[in-house]
């Protein structure tokens, strides 16, 4: 039973056996490349624009006016942070609804889409009561087809005309028993072009808008920002991406103001109840002087009063700080911590200094209290006046956190697509397809090209691995080996010649059978050429032409067809009338003759062994052209009184049992013969070590 092992390949086979095949290759990288050619031009070019935006730490002129209460508005957010705050649906939307990008108009020609000459058509309304339209109608387009670059028809998801109009004009009609609204406010379209025309739902605008729409931080920590945004028209992304940045930034003034102003409000709410604490404690300090005269206010109670009104100011603004904290953080943040264990801090130490006044007079320390309770109310209704006048100013002068840095220019180059890498990708594709094509032959082919392989499985030597010789060296009726020496193929013949020559050293029998497989498998140039060889040595060579049936050594000699082989077998002439000379010396034809009725009985007959008995004494070599041997037998009875049989295989053709199954067939009637195999147009592999031309010696 044959093996079922298959041969080892390198990378170097592989690129050969795509270089032999390229008549496979070179069509799939043909048709790759078309393919390639229409994609990219079928794509819709795209423009991407880009803006520049800085976010800022602080308000342009808002610190300045806000003095310390720029503590509560310059908070810092980061790039992140804003990122995603661009790419809400608060901005987006805004855009989406003043840019009208929730309408759509796509062009239906595909031929103008290939040409790139499609119109384009921009809606300003379209607005239909699809409660009142069925479910399944609701997602179909309608069709806006030019009459001119003004006017325009338009057709309902029934093919229904609905409305005739010109752009820049919006129109309501009746439609579904309700009222129904349409307008185009541009137009650059050709007679007779038509627009598929729907409107998106709002989330589904906002996520094919964020599907073109792109923020990144340039570098880190910059706080530069890179809007871009890709559109099939340059002019509209421009419009677009502007109009993103300023609404940004005017949602951004608008926040920041809104703060500013519920802080204000807030502010002045409390000043007169702040006033009216002030007021109360200067007349409580007055009326106190009255009833109990001048008192005399020792240095040490100074002392004491300016240490406790500094206390009390440090609590009051850690305690502003503190609300700042919670607003930002949770109550168990460690800022918030850190602020209540300062507090306490001071408390305690405000609660010594209250021992130190139990020390003074009793007139005194009630003047201190009072006096403490007047600069008090005095500090914070200062601090608030001051407060509510910056926040007017903040209110008034527009302060934002965000400026424009560059804005979007229309571009007239596209991004996409990248013709050339497009083609190229479709190349090294195709290139692919030849190459699984070419495996997927040669693995359901089951041809084998290993010599070693071949010899392994079969027990066959192989004699001589011959590559396709040079086409242009054979010339007229003369052999290659005759006309081109040195050729690749006729060394390999050579090589063939010797080990057939070692072979037939201890018979008395110089006759070579040759054959092969199948038909085309060059068997005629290994006889033709391995004849001119012997006959190159100065032998005496007789080649026989014994395929009866399509014979072709008389071509090859340039011999007409008539009598031969077959005429003598049949004794219809002598065989001495139809051996013909040939250009090459001491190298001799019997052609095979006209086709016999019955080839196979000729080629058994006795009278087929005496004629060759009858040869070998006039000729130093006799070399036997036979049939195909999967064919017919003839091939197995003109090889029974041949000493060496050699069979022809071609590269890459025959499966091992068909190899095997080959050589039985023609060592049935000659068993005990030489039998050798000859692959022929072999091509060398990278494992073979030298190329497909070696040169002269």
């Amino acid at each position: 039973m044959a093996s079922k092992k298959t041969e080892e390949k390198d990378l170097g086979d592989y690129l050969l056996n795509l270089i032999k095949n390229w008549y496979i290759v070179l069509p799939c990288m043909v048709f790759a490349g078309m393919v390639g050619v229409f994609f990219a031009f079928w794509i819709r070019p795209v423009y991407q624009v880009d803006a520049l935006l800085q976010i800022e730490k602080k308000g342009s002129n808002g610190p300045a006016m806000m003095g310390d209460m720029a503590a509560f508005f310059a908070t810092t957010s980061p790039a992140e942070t804003e990122i995603e705050l661009i790419k809400s649906r608060k901005v987006l939307g805004a855009t989406i609804e003043s840019k009208r990008l929730q309408y759509y108009a796509i062009p239906k020609s595909k031929w103008d889409r290939l040409l790139h000459r499609e119109g384009r058509m921009e809606l300003m309304a379209f607005d239909v009561p699809w409660e009142k339209v069925p479910l399944e109608d609701q997602k179909k387009p309608w069709i806006a087809r030019a009459l001119d670059s003004l006017n325009f028809v338009l057709y309902d998801h029934n093919k229904q005309r609905v409305l005739v109009g010109e752009a820049g004009q919006t129109y309501r009609f009746p439609y579904a028993g309700d009222t129904a609204t349409f307008g185009i406010y541009r137009m650059e379209t050709r007679k007779g072009q038509s627009f598929a025309v729907g409107k998106m739902d709002y989330l589904e605008a906002v996520d094919a808008f964020r599907s073109a729409f792109d923020v990144l931080e340039k570098g880190k920590r910059t706080g530069i920002l890179e809007f871009s945004y890709r559109d099939v028209y340059p002019d509209r992304a421009a419009e677009i991406l502007n109009e993103v940045a300023t609404s940004y930034l005017r949602q951004n003034v608008e926040e920041r103001n809104a703060e500013a102003q519920q802080t204000l409000e807030f502010l002045e709410k409390q000043l007169p109840d702040r006033k009216a604490r002030l007021d109360s404690s200067l007349m409580n300090l007055n009326a106190y002087q009255n009833r109990v005269g001048s008192v005399d206010v020792a240095a040490e109670t100074q002392i004491v009063l300016q240490k406790r009104m500094q206390l009390e100011q440090k609590i009051l603004e850690i305690q502003q700080k503190k609300q700042e904290a919670i607003r930002l953080f949770h109550s168990e943040h460690p800022t918030v911590k850190t602020l209540e264990d300062q507090e306490r801090a001071i408390r305690r130490e405000l609660a010594a200094t209250s021992r130190d006044v139990k020390d003074l007079p009793e007139t005194q320390q009630e003047v201190l209290k009072l006096t403490s309770e007047v600069e008090l109310n005095k500090v914070l209704y200062t601090n608030m006046l001051n407060s509510v006048q910056q926040l007017r100013l903040v209110s008034a002068g527009e302060v934002g956190s965000v400026r424009i840095v560059d804005f979007a220019e229309q571009t007239t180059k596209p991004v996409k697509p990248k013709k050339k890498l497009i083609l190229a990708i479709f190349l090294f594709f195709g290139i692919l397809l030849g190459a699984a094509i070419v495996s997927l032959r040669d693995k359901f082919s089951g041809g084998v090209r290993s010599a070693t392989f071949i010899e392994k499985e079969t027990g066959f030597t192989v004699y001589a691995k011959v590559p396709k010789g040079n086409p242009k060296g054979t010339k007229g009726t003369r052999p290659l080996a005759v006309v081109e020496p040195d050729d690749v193929a006729v060394e390999s013949l050579r090589a063939l010649r010797s080990s057939l020559e070692f072979s037939m050293m201890e018979s008395d029998q110089p006759i070579i059978g040759v054959s092969g497989l199948i038909p085309g498998v060059g068997k005629s140039f290994i006889s033709v050429n391995l004849a001119a060889l012997y006959a190159g040595l100065g032998k005496k060579v007789l080649l026989i032409d014994a395929d009866l049936r399509k014979g072709r050594l008389h071509k090859e000699f340039g011999i007409k067809r008539g009598s031969g082989l077959s005429q003598v077998l049949l004794r219809e002439v002598e065989v001495e009338n139809v051996i013909s000379p040939t250009e090459v010396e001491n190298l001799f034809v019997l052609p095979c003759g006209n086709v016999p009725p019955n080839p196979a009985e000729l080629l058994g007959s006795k009278h087929y062994l005496e004629l060759i008995e009858q040869f070998k004494k006039q000729y130093d070599l006799i070399i036997i052209d036979t049939p195909p041997i999967m064919l017919v037998t003839d091939a197995a009875l003109a090889c029974r009184v041949a000493a060496q049989i050699v069979m022809v295989i071609e590269y890459n053709k025959h499966s091992i049992e068909a190899i095997q199954d080959g050589m039985g067939q023609i060592l049935k009637g000659n068993p005990n013969a030489h039998a050798s195999i000859v692959i022929n147009k072999y091509e060398h592999g990278s494992q073979d070590g030298y190329g497909y031309k070696y040169g002269k010696y």
